[in-house]
């Protein structure tokens, strides 16, 4: 929890409420986290003066609050809550409104100057919207003590790492340093079927080439883009989605003296509201998010540079079309996966043993649930005569219409 801040702990005792619960007590300017039941047994006697009040969401009951009873508590088993949450906060708990984004940058650049010091800083810039603003945000505390350190790990996305480049190196002057590290991460996890292991490998080889860089420059801290989003779903209660590789990827050794993560406790569009405050361009705030690991996990299987490089000129095309056709305020996230998958095909009258690629757009306002974009029939058809026109080796395009739940956004 973040210091200073009143806080609503929400127990989330199942049924799916909890995620708009904290979103309507976070809109209110009071500060909110989630906890499984699990988890609030454990550390229920240490949460600290800073708890105000207990929301019970599902078939919790009041008994469930133990030795918490004096604290106040508010129950809720159904969407119809809205009415009753006002009165919760402001005339029985007596909450400030004091969780803003102007106070939270405040408050992050005090506690990031106090824990660095005269100290060395080195982050770890992806050129998305998380590592962007945590860059942004601590480039802010410490100036020039932070080097910020872009690793081409040979799954970005067509043009990416020059658009990177031009931003932080022209644009905010902000100390930068590029590592091609292809070769590297494919000879790491060339081969690798299990997409958790494929995680945790790249995990791991980012964080020993911060080490190298740091040895360099003589940093003593790593910044990382860790939000909210990353910490539930690797598992802090004990239950793993899957293992971000920023959080459930890291490894156990680090010769870092400490990680700093700025935007830990704050959702996605949180994040966003920081990036404008900061005066990031749209172009950078309302970036869908791309994943740290990149295209290696939008190749299921085993990852050949062949099968990179089919996505990436496929997922090029769908992106592009997404926004010269006018969809990009409809979509949150939209990319290409290559499936691996190889079929029959035909191609000017001869057989083609070929692969399919998948596409995927969603539209969520959190990225803990997700649902699929429904694009006009004449659009993918569009997008599909493209890549199979214009992508050599693909033969077949699919597109994905499951939720999250119960899949992920993501396919690895």
């Amino acid at each position: 929890m973040p210091e200073h801040h009143e806080t609503i702990l929400i127990v989330d005792f199942g049924g799916g409420l909890a995620r708009s619960v904290v979103h309507a007590i976070r809109d209110r300017q009071v500060y909110s986290e989630v906890i499984s039941r699990a988890r609030f047994e454990r550390e229920k006697a240490s949460l600290g003066d800073a708890v105000r009040g207990l929301v019970l969401v599902g078939d919790g009951k009041l008994e469930a609050a133990g030795g918490l009873v004096e604290l106040p508590v508010l129950k809720i088993t159904n969407p119809e809550f809205e009415a009753s949450l006002d009165h919760f906060l402001f005339e029985v708990c007596h909450c400030r409104r004091d969780w803003t984004v102007d106070a939270y940058i405040e408050e992050s650049v005090e506690q990031i100057r106090q824990t660095v010091g005269d100290k060395k800083v080195l982050c770890g810039l992806s050129g998305g919207v998380d590592s962007s603003v945590s860059a942004m945000l601590v480039f802010r505390a410490v100036g020039e003590q932070l080097t910020c350190v872009f690793v081409d790990h040979g799954f970005m996305r067509k043009n990416e790492p020059e658009r990177v480049k031009r931003m932080f190196s022209g644009e905010y002057n902000i100390p930068l340093v590029f590592v091609d590290a292809a070769d590297r991460f494919i000879a790491r996890i060339e081969g690798e079927l299990d997409p958790e292991l494929k995680r945790k490998a790249i995990g791991e080889e980012f964080i020993r080439i911060f080490e190298d860089e740091a040895n360099k420059v003589r940093a003593d801290f790593l910044v990382q883009g860790t939000i909210y989003t990353d910490v539930i779903e690797s598992g802090e209660d004990g239950k793993v989605v899957k293992s971000h590789h920023n959080v459930g990827g890291l490894p156990d050794r680090i010769q870092f003296e400490g990680i700093i993560e700025p935007l830990r406790v704050l959702f996605k569009e949180e994040v966003r509201e920081v990036g404008r405050k900061l005066g990031l361009p749209s172009e950078m705030v309302d970036r869908q998010p791309f994943p740290g690991p990149g295209l290696a996990i939008r190749c299921l299987g085993g990852v050949t540079r062949e099968k990179l490089e089919i996505l990436r000129e496929a997922d090029a095309i769908f992106r592009e079309e997404i926004e010269k056709q006018g969809y990009r305020e409809a979509v949150s996230q939209y990319f290409a996966v290559m499936t691996g998958l190889q079929s029959v095909g035909v191609t000017d009258g001869a057989r083609t043993y070929d692969y399919t690629i998948a596409l995927r757009a969603v539209k969520t306002d959190d990225f803990m649930a997700a649902n699929p974009v429904e694009f006009p029939w004449s659009f993918l058809r569009h997008v599909t005569e493209r890549i199979t026109t214009e992508v050599p080796h693909v033969s077949r395009v699919v597109y994905e219409l499951t939720g999250k739940p119960p899949a992920t956004i993501e396919w690895e």
